[in-house]
C-alpha cells in the first residue's frame, strides 16, 4: 500500500467522505479513483465517455461531477488537447490527498441547533408548559442561550483527546479535521465517553474515527464484565444522593425564597424513579432557576447524561 493511501486511511479519509454531501455520480468518481489508486494508478488517464460507461452515469453528469469535485479540491483533473471533441479529449484524474484542502460544505449540514430538545420531565403523564413573559420591546425579550456551536463541539473533542498528550502542530491540525468529521457523524457525548474510557489506548483521533464500530463493540464488551449487581447498587446510591439533596433544598425553601417553578423541579428530583437523568435535563435549563445555583453546584457531578431518545451515554464511574 503506497504512502498516500496509508495517509488517507490514517487521517480517516473514508469518514470524511461519508459527510461530504456529494451526489451519487461524484461519489462514483471518487470511489473509482480510490480503487485505481489502490492498484497503483494514482493518476488515471481516460476520457469522459469511457469513465461514464464504467461508472454508469452520462458523460454530462460525469463532466459536472468532475467540475464540482475539482472546485472543492477533492480531486485533481487536467484535460488534454482542447482542439479535440469532448468525447475524445483525454483526461487525467487523481485524488487530492491533502484532506486539509477539501471543501466539505459542512455549514450546510443541519446541526444540533435544529434538534428537538426534549423536556426534562420525562415520565409525567402530561407536559406542563410554562409560558414566558411577552415584551413589546424587542430589547427586553429574555435571552435564549443556544446550544454548543459546531466550533465548540470540535474544541471539546480536541481538548478531551489532547489532555495528557504532547502534540506537534501537524498533529493538532489533523486532529481538528478529524474532530470536525467525528462531530458531524456521531453524538459528541458518545465521542467524549469513548475518548475518556480508552484514553491512551487510542493513539490518534484518526484511528478512533476509522475504527469507530470496533471501539464501540470493545466498550460494550468491557462493560459487560462489570459486576451488574454492584453497579446497580451504586446507581441506586447515587440516585438517593440526588433525592436527599433535593429534599434538603426543599426543607430550606423559605430561606432560599424559591419560586413555584423551582419548587416543582426539586419535588420532581426528590421523588422521580431516575433523578440523575432528570437532573441532567434540569441542569441544561438552570438559567431559569437562579436560586438553585448552589444546588446545581453541589449535585452536577451526579447527573447522568442521556441522549434525546433517553439512552444513557455515560456509565457510572467505578
Amino acid at each position: 500500500m503506497n504512502t498516500n493511501i496509508q495517509r488517507f486511511l490514517r487521517e480517516s479519509g473514508l469518514k470524511v467522505l461519508a459527510v461530504s454531501r456529494m451526489n451519487s455520480c461524484e461519489y462514483s468518481v471518487v470511489m473509482y479513483l480510490l480503487n485505481a489508486a489502490m492498484t497503483g494508478l494514482e493518476n488515471l488517464i481516460t476520457t469522459e465517455n469511457e469513465l461514464s460507461s464504467i461508472i454508469g452515469h452520462s458523460p454530462r453528469e460525469v463532466r459536472q461531477a468532475i467540475e464540482e469535485l475539482e472546485a472543492r479540491h477533492i480531486i485533481k483533473s487536467r484535460y488534454g488537447d482542447g482542439s479535440q471533441a469532448p468525447k475524445f479529449q483525454s483526461l487525467s484524474l487523481g485524488i487530492q490527498w491533502d484532506l486539509s484542502r477539501w471543501k466539505l460544505g459542512l455549514k450546510e449540514v443541519p446541526t444540533h441547533h435544529e434538534a428537538v430538545i426534549l423536556p426534562f420531565r420525562r415520565g409525567f403523564p402530561k407536559l406542563s408548559v410554562v409560558e414566558g413573559k411577552r415584551h413589546e420591546d424587542h430589547s427586553d425579550k429574555p435571552v435564549i442561550h443556544k446550544a454548543h456551536s459546531d466550533e465548540d463541539t470540535t474544541q471539546r473533542i480536541i481538548d478531551a483527546f489532547s489532555r495528557g498528550r504532547e502534540l506537534d502542530e501537524h498533529e493538532r491540525k489533523i486532529n481538528k479535521q478529524v474532530a470536525e468529521a467525528l462531530g458531524a457523524a456521531h453524538p459528541v457525548d458518545q465521542i467524549l465517553v469513548m475518548i475518556r474510557h480508552f484514553d491512551h489506548r487510542i493513539p490518534t483521533l484518526s484511528l478512533l474515527a476509522s475504527n469507530w464500530d470496533h471501539y464501540v463493540e470493545q466498550y460494550e464488551h468491557e462493560h459487560q464484565k462489570l459486576d451488574l449487581f454492584g453497579q446497580r447498587q451504586k446507581q441506586h446510591e447515587l440516585d438517593q444522593k440526588v433525592r436527599e439533596a433535593a429534599q434538603h433544598a426543599l426543607e430550606r425553601r423559605e430561606q432560599l425564597d424559591l419560586s413555584e417553578e423551582e419548587l416543582q423541579v426539586l419535588d420532581l428530583l426528590a421523588n422521580h424513579r431516575h433523578p440523575r437523568r432528570q437532573l441532567f435535563w434540569a441542569y441544561q435549563m438552570r438559567i431559569r432557576y437562579p436560586k438553585l445555583t448552589g444546588f446545581f453546584t453541589e449535585t452536577h457531578s451526579l447527573m447522568l447524561p442521556i441522549t434525546q431518545s433517553g439512552t444513557v451515554v455515560k456509565r457510572p464511574t467505578e
